[in-house]
């Protein structure tokens, strides 16, 4: 096996031996392996959209607009592991730890072996990536297959993109904007018809039992559920928090349109922001730069997150973790037009350092939920399957072995008839929610005289005195 140590005169220009790469790669993907387990242990607790993955096989009312791909590889590892959150973390932390590989030959079309080796050690290092392959989420299984499908393309290997292709947009609908642009740029300007054909039928043979799937079972034909993320979402919180009253009118596609095109140079701005904070100042700009110099089909990477502010949602960070690996591959392409060896060793110090500011980070909790997650533990013994919780967040129900239903912002009184309607069991009052999104709320949960009245009972009661308690009153009929 060839030696790891390069010679010094060749260190940033030679290139590697495969056995070389192989090792470093293995090491690189062991270490990362073991780093996010690392991680985990700072995130026991399940996230928003982990609920609806970690139940998708287990009950049909919690598979929402989700796509399959993510809770598939979990029940896989919860053949082995029992706690699903835990197996839900684990596939997550192995398809963070596999990123280095298609990352690396990714990377090694464009660079030699060490400038690759060198960006994808700034993107999987990334404390945004770190954080969200150590979750209960989806980013880190989509970007691997994602990268996949990029290294069979510039490998012009047809069936293998479309697999590819395929399950990236079985675990995440954004799929669709990369592919496309793959099939556009080879049928029009190309002209190679062959190829276009064999990655349709592969992609197709992934896709077509789910979007078969979802046509029988909604009546609606479609690509994704998740079009109702375009939507009217206002910039104003306090909008938004208002159009949760059940008497909300429906929103037309002419509403949804209107307000995606008003609000997309804000939300367009709001995104650069994130990439600015969490990817840093320095990659951002080196990634501009590389991309105006070397217009390749790598740009395909980046389409989505133009269309990205059409849709109604939250400018957060978790929606720009998917850009990191190629702003390192474009940021690096701008570093390697240097010839001297220590410009871009510079560089790559000074990208780093442009991040670095974020690592606490991926190690914090998120926020607002452990409350929600101890009582739906402490009502598991209450519960039954098919019970539901009423509640403007899922991790009580989904704890408690429950069913979810979100609260109206309604007035009490039409909560409470709403409850009844559905045949909830159980109604959860949180402080958290109370302050902020559902202040006609204050009175169950603060006063006893005011569960009764309603013939209600508390069967959970805990941390009023807080500021962040959680009561859980149950519905008779």
């Amino acid at each position: 096996m060839s030696s790891l140590i390069l010679p010094k005169q060749k260190f940033f220009i030679s290139n590697w031996t495969k056995e070389t790469e192989l090792v470093v790669l293995g090491i690189s993907s062991i270490g990362g392996f073991f780093l996010r387990l690392y991680v985990i242990q700072f995130h026991p607790f399940v996230n928003f959209d982990g609920v609806y993955y970690i139940n998708y096989f287990r009950d049909v009312h919690w598979q929402s607009v989700f796509h399959p791909g993510y809770p598939l590889s979990i029940e896989l590892v919860r053949l082995f592991i029992s706690d699903g959150v835990f197996a839900a973390q684990i596939v997550s932390a192995v398809f963070g730890a596999l990123l280095p590989i298609p990352l690396y030959y990714v990377g090694r079309h464009y660079l030699n072996s060490w400038m690759a080796f060198m960006m994808v050690m700034i993107a999987v290092m990334n404390p945004l990536m770190v954080r969200f392959s150590a979750l209960t989420m989806s980013e880190a299984q989509f970007i691997f297959f994602q990268l996949c499908a990029f290294l069979f393309y510039l490998k012009r290997n047809p069936i293998a993109l479309g697999i590819s292709s395929g399950l990236a947009y079985l675990t995440r609908p954004e799929a669709l904007a990369f592919v496309g642009v793959f099939l556009l740029y080879d049928g029009i300007k190309q002209r190679a018809w062959k190829f276009v054909s064999l990655v349709c039928v592969s992609f197709i043979l992934c896709a077509i039992p789910y979007i078969v799937y979802v046509g029988v079972s909604s009546g609606e034909w479609t690509l994704s559920p998740k079009t109702m993320n375009i939507r009217v979402w206002e910039q104003d919180w306090r909008s938004n928090v208002a159009g949760e009253a059940s008497n909300t009118p429906e929103q037309t596609v002419a509403m949804r349109a209107e307000s995606s095109i008003k609000n997309y140079p804000e939300r367009f701005i709001a995104y650069i922001d994130l990439l600015l904070v969490f990817g840093g100042i320095p990659l951002f700009i080196l990634a501009v730069i590389g991309m105006a110099r070397y217009r390749n089909i790598l740009l395909a990477g980046i389409v989505m997150f133009l269309f990205l502010p059409l849709f109604g949602l939250l400018t957060i960070d978790r929606f720009v973790v998917p850009y990191i690996p190629f702003l390192a591959i474009f940021a690096m392409l701008t570093l390697d037009y240097f010839r001297k060896d220590l410009v871009k060793l510079l560089g790559i110090a000074i990208v780093i350092l442009g991040y670095i500011s974020t690592t606490w980070y991926a190690l914090s909790p998120e926020e607002g939920t452990e409350e929600f997650c101890r009582a739906g533990v402490a009502m598991k013994s209450l519960t039954h399957h098919g019970d539901i919780f009423l509640d403007r967040k899922p991790y009580t129900a989904f704890y408690a072995g429950g069913r979810y239903e979100f609260i109206p912002n309604d007035p009490l009184d039409s909560i409470i008839a709403y409850a009844k309607r559905i045949r909830a069991k159980y109604l959860v009052i949180s402080a958290r929610v109370v302050r902020v999104f559902r202040p006609q709320l204050a009175g169950l949960l603060y006063e006893d005289s005011t569960v009764q009245r309603y013939n209600l009972r508390t069967v959970y009661l805990d941390g009023l005195e807080t500021g962040y308690g959680v009561r859980v009153v149950g519905i008779a009929y």
